[in-house]
């Protein structure tokens, strides 16, 4: 009788094996010319099979937007960096009907394994000279979701990061792993109810509505219940800001729900970040700060001042090493089922 522990390692290598033969079967391409070019994301996606398959995106521009609702849809840019490889458009939430429908890119709850390297997603509403409103370049609620060196443009709400969704007492988490990459907004561009690890990214703060006046949220993160996985975690990563001098209120984030959670570990604020580091969601309105969880480790640069002198607004927490080293991407991501996302690669 065959070992039951053999028969299971092969069975395991042959589903390994027929994955990898699948995906390498389904490559479509966006851009060029002949059999299984397209000419939009959107055409490409629709002729993947149910489950899922490799879009390689040829170097140029593609404007209009795409929805992605499969499994392990891989979506590589072909140019020589990220931002020779562009997908843009200009939906806001006030011409589209919502956030999610603004968005340049919607990647759904379906879409586990969504993985993104390599390309440029925008989306352009207020650069284009519209009043500011919610513009979303990318919308990604599906687990297990990796981006790298992928760079992320807009202004308010560029990047959604959430979970599967929620009942009355709970949600499903759905984790996002982002590393080496760019994101750039002004007002609550990283939002959502994610779990999702920043690693080695670079965000710049661009000015609100052209005035270094204004206030700016890096993050407006959504935890809803204490019983899921949720929170934000930037990772040895860096914060910038334009202009680099002036803003005075650069703010890490504000509290969505009153169990916002962001944590932020070994990262360089060269951003101007105001001591105080977090700010209410709607101060005199909202009291969310007593209940959020935002909290730090090793912080440098100029904007970790608050931070170094301990005089981040009164909740702010200041983690130990130990403390921190429990944020890194692969513990805080595992999950039930062992997620290794730093493995995972094109």
């Amino acid at each position: 009788m065959q070992n039951p522990a053999l028969k299971f390692s092969a069975l395991i290598l042959t589903l390994f094996a027929s994955a990898a033969l699948l995906r390498a079967q389904t490559i479509v391409f966006v851009g060029g010319s002949g059999t299984g070019h397209y000419a939009s994301v959107q055409l490409a996606v629709n002729a993947l099979p149910s489950t899922g398959g490799e879009i390689k995106v040829e170097a140029g521009t593609y404007t209009g937007q795409a929805t992605i609702t499969k499994p392990n849809v891989w979506l590589i840019g072909q140019g020589s960096s990220a931002s020779a490889t562009v997908l843009t458009a200009d939906g806001s939430n006030t011409t589209s009907g919502s956030d999610e429908k603004s968005a340049t890119l919607d990647v759904t709850k379906t879409a586990t394994g969504f993985y993104a390297s390599n390309i440029q997603i925008q989306n352009t509403y207020t650069q284009e000279g519209h009043t500011q409103n919610q513009a979303v370049a990318l919308f990604l609620y599906a687990d297990k979701s990796v981006l790298r060196n992928v760079r992320l443009i807009g202004r308010q709400d560029t990047l959604f990061l959430g979970s599967e969704g929620c009942t009355s007492t709970t949600c499903t988490p759905a984790r996002q792993y982002i590393e080496g990459s760019y994101i750039e907004g002004d007002v609550d561009f990283v939002f959502g109810d994610g779990a999702s690890v920043f690693d080695t990214c670079t965000f710049q703060i661009d000015e609100n509505q052209g005035s270094i006046g204004n206030e700016t949220t890096l993050t407006a993160q959504n935890k809803k219940f204490t019983n899921y996985l949720s929170g934000y975690v930037l990772w040895h990563s860096t914060v910038n800001s334009n202009p680099a001098t002036g803003m005075t209120k650069d703010y890490l984030g504000r509290p969505w729900s009153a169990l916002s959670t962001v944590t932020v570990v070994d990262t360089s604020l060269q951003a101007p970040i105001n001591a105080a580091g977090w700010i209410e969601f709607t101060p005199g309105t909202t009291n969310n700060l007593p209940t959020a969880t935002y909290s730090e480790y090793g912080s440098t640069g100029p904007g970790a001042i608050g931070y170094t002198n301990h005089t981040r607004e009164s909740h702010a927490i200041y983690l130990t090493s130990t403390q921190a080293n429990s944020y890194t991407p692969d513990t805080y991501l595992a999950g039930s089922d062992g997620w290794v996302p730093t493995s995972v690669s094109h």
